[in-house]
């Protein structure tokens, strides 16, 4: 889009609920010659609405190699805006603003193991990273993924796990599954501790905040560089293109030097995760 604060109307698809509270939606724009113009990369958000609402920051959750036909946004429940927007049906529209942010660089990642850690809805942005090592599109020596979750009905992406489970080394951890679960059971520091890891590796992680301090405790116990971990600080999103200053942490405006970033960016600097 040339001009950043002028939304674009853009209609549903298709819409298929993920978990209790999170839904995935599928967009094209109205305007069709800006639908295949559009480009992002894996990382980037999205900001989406409706007048008289607002809006607020998405990850968006579909392969690059697909921007020209569509777009997917999996949008958890949490509120009055992002709860209009979870009653979106096939043919319904909203107005949405965007790509913003820096994206992971996966020309980074090639010929190397690559680690993706994501700890509950932020395990979103990490999904167009799966979709693209499996099909080829990132040359990666090989691809584990560790997921951490509340319970069953809070997972997302289910009927895909059968597909990445033959591609990549897929874990998934529970912190209070039902009695039914018959996977692993704890946090996802667990899984860090238990998988062999090469010091060599890359990981890519996203989740909350107290998930990043304990997890990257365990990647430094099995040796991986500060530069080999790469971090995205998405739910520190607001405004999209640093005006609002909400998301600021040290040097940096989040919605415009990241959401990604290095760990090495961010270890001395005070309240960063």
């Amino acid at each position: 889009m040339n001009n950043i604060y002028q939304p674009q109307k853009a209609r549903v698809i298709s819409a298929s609920r993920e978990s209790i509270d999170t839904v995935l939606l599928r967009f094209q724009f109205a305007d069709k010659t800006l639908q295949k113009k559009f480009a992002y990369l894996s990382g980037q958000f999205m900001q989406i609405g409706f007048p008289g609402w607002g809006e607020c920051p998405i990850s968006i959750c579909s392969s690059p190699s697909d921007s020209q036909k569509y777009f997917e946004l999996a949008i958890r429940d949490v509120g009055q805006l992002t709860h209009k927007i979870n009653e979106l049906k096939s043919g319904d529209e909203a107005w949405v603003r965007g790509p913003f942010g820096n994206g992971f660089d996966t020309d980074l990642y090639a010929g190397k193991e690559l680690i993706l850690i994501g700890g509950g809805c932020g395990f979103v942005p990490l999904r167009p990273i799966i979709m693209d090592a499996l099909a080829g599109r990132i040359k990666t020596k090989s691809l584990k993924i560790f997921y951490g979750c509340f319970n069953e009905d809070t997972l997302l992406f289910k009927k895909q796990y059968p597909e990445w489970n033959r591609g990549a080394e897929l874990g998934i951890i529970l912190e209070k599954p039902t009695a039914n679960w018959r996977g692993e059971k704890g946090l996802i520091t667990a899984l860090i501790q238990k998988r062999r890891i090469s010091p060599a590796a890359t990981v890519v992680m996203v989740g909350p905040p107290v998930m990043y301090r304990f997890a990257i405790k365990e990647l430094e116990a099995k040796k991986i560089k500060p530069q080999n971990i790469w971090l995205s600080l998405e739910r520190r999103m607001y405004c999209g293109v640093g005006i609002c200053q909400h998301c600021a942490i040290g040097p940096y405006y989040v919605c415009k030097d990241g959401p990604v970033f290095n760990y090495a960016q961010l270890k001395n600097i005070s309240h960063a995760i």
